[in-house]
């Protein structure tokens, strides 16, 4: 943005609203067709009045603003301060907002409009201040050998830090998830902001090439009768506000099973399904298991197996789970469904060697009660153990 005088009818003037000091200072260049003449101005306003800071150029002469600066300086009072450019005397608004004391206002040519704290912070036009807080949050996960090559295992159960974590026993109804309380001890602590949460970077070394994923559990059911292959009814409660947008739809969720006691099925099972109403409300939706490797519920799962259904075509999300239908018996053990929301991905693509990524700012949008739990895609049957930090920053 620049701020040009070319008429001597041209001026940049300052209203303030209170009789708190405002120091302002200000500069200039006066371009003819011979010369460019550099100038500037400063003073000190105590009452609620206008100012002119920047005067009109003289005939034949272009004035280019170069910077404003304003400043309250007095010890306890607010100002309210409006910049503005007066044309033939009509006044129109550049720029305006309320100086609390020790804070300024700032503007260089080609540059934004800024408000700036008692620190030197700049704030947004709400008022916030726009200070970052970056914690690490550690982890190291010692899993077990996963299923089979391609298939999905989760690191909730296996021990480390954090330690481990456990749907608890909420029946087939299930609970939401909040990661700030002591039921969900064992997923990826946060902490209750004032401002806003982000994945800002991460780092992660494993001892196997898997590929490994961050999930926010928002849901997970238990006692599921594991050799019924009818459909067992569920009403699952309204999310927590914790979906791609904040919501409490399910955008971007999916539904999984997860292994919780090893099941004793002899084969592959592709033919559970899940009747869901989907993030925009439409009922009646089916989620199917895929009949390809990694997808399907695996024969004998071990404990910390999970299968993702797929959503019926066209829908984004999951906002509530109505029935289950296992289709085959899974023989024996325990399973619990969750509804998930995938937050990364990090390939590690040379065992013992660190994999490092910074996201562009501000990063990937974290929510209070986040229950993050780390989850992997198995390119082979070893067990890994995964160790790193996610980076949360807090805007």
């Amino acid at each position: 943005m620049a701020i040009t005088l070319d008429a001597t009818t041209k001026s940049i003037d300052l209203t303030t609203s209170s009789t708190a000091d405002i120091d302002y200072a200000v500069s200039w260049v006066d371009m003819t067709t011979t010369a460019f003449t550099p100038g500037d101005g400063h003073g000190t306003i105590n009452t609620a009045t206008t100012t002119s800071i920047v005067a009109a150029p003289g005939a034949s002469t272009q004035r280019g603003v170069k910077s404003i600066s304003v400043f309250n300086r007095h010890a306890t009072t607010a100002n309210t301060v409006t910049v503005k450019k007066d044309v033939s005397a009509t006044e129109y608004c550049l720029f305006k907002a309320t100086l609390s004391a020790g804070e300024s206002l700032q503007w260089t040519d080609g540059g934004e409009w800024g408000v700036f704290d008692q620190s030197g912070r700049r704030k947004t036009a709400s008022g916030d201040i726009l200070t970052t807080t970056t914690r690490p949050v550690p982890f190291i996960k010692q899993g077990t050998a996963p299923d089979a090559t391609g298939y999905w295992y989760s690191f909730a159960k296996d021990g480390g830090t954090p330690n481990q974590w456990s749907p608890g026993t909420p029946g087939v109804n299930g609970r939401v998830t909040d990661g700030m309380t002591a039921a969900d001890a064992g997923c990826l602590r946060l902490w209750t902001p004032t401002g806003s949460l982000y994945l800002s970077s991460y780092n992660i070394t494993a001892t196997v090439t898997h590929s490994f994923w961050l999930y926010d559990v928002l849901w997970v059911n238990t006692g599921l009768v594991v050799t019924t292959t009818t459909a067992q009814a569920l009403t699952s409660p309204t999310l927590p506000a914790r979906d791609e947008v904040g919501g409490t739809n399910g955008e971007g969720c999916l539904i999984g099973l997860l292994t919780t006691t090893a099941n004793t099925n002899g084969a592959n099972i592709t033919n559970s399904t899940v009747t869901y109403t989907n993030s925009a409300g439409t009922g009646s939706r089916t989620a199917t298991i895929s009949n390809t490797l990694g997808d399907q519920i695996p024969a004998t799962p071990v404990a910390g197996t999970v299968a993702w259904f797929n959503l019926q075509a066209g829908d984004t999300g999951v906002r509530s789970i109505q029935s289950v239908t296992l289709g085959t018996s899974l023989g024996g053990g325990a399973i619990s469904m969750i509804i998930a929301r995938p937050i990364l991905n990090c390939g590690v693509a040379v065992a013992h060697t660190p994999m490092e990524k910074t996201f562009d700012k501000p990063g990937i949008r974290l929510y209070t009660g986040s229950t993050l739990l780390w989850f992997l895609k198995a390119l082979n049957t070893t067990n890994a153990t995964l160790t790193g930090g996610i980076y949360v920053t807090e805007r």
